[in-house]
C-alpha cells in the first residue's frame, strides 16, 4: 500500500515548459498552471529550462500566476530560464511576486 499526503500538503510542484511559447500556447500553458496551483503546493515551481521562446503573452500568464500563489500562500519558483526571459520576466516586475534563482539587477 502506498500512502500519498493529501495535495494540499504537498510539498513542491513542477512545471516544465519547453519549446517556443508563442500566443498561441497559453490556453494548454493556462491548464497546466491551474492544476499546480489546484494542488495547493508549498511551492510551485516553472522550470524554463528548455522554453527558447518566452512570448509577452505567456509572461503576464506567469505574472499572474506568481500573483496568485503570493496570494494563497505559496512560493513560485521559475528555474533554469534563460538571460532573455529573465529580462522580460523582469519588465513586468515578477521579482516581486517570485523568487527568481538570481538578482536581476546589480
Amino acid at each position: 500500500m502506498q500512502i500519498r499526503p493529501p495535495p494540499h500538503l504537498s510539498d513542491r510542484t513542477i512545471i516544465r515548459l519547453r519549446g517556443d511559447l508563442a500566443a498561441s500556447k497559453v490556453p494548454g500553458i493556462r491548464r497546466r498552471l491551474q492544476r499546480g496551483l489546484a494542488r495547493a503546493p508549498n511551492v510551485l515551481e516553472v522550470d524554463l529550462g528548455k522554453v527558447t521562446y518566452l512570448a509577452p503573452d505567456v509572461r503576464g500568464l506567469l505574472l499572474a500566476a506568481a500573483a496568485f500563489a503570493r496570494r494563497s500562500g505559496m512560493r513560485f519558483v521559475i528555474s533554469r530560464a534563460s538571460p532573455t526571459s529573465l529580462r522580460g520576466l523582469d519588465e513586468l516586475g515578477i521579482q516581486h511576486l517570485t523568487d527568481l534563482p538570481r538578482p536581476l539587477r546589480p
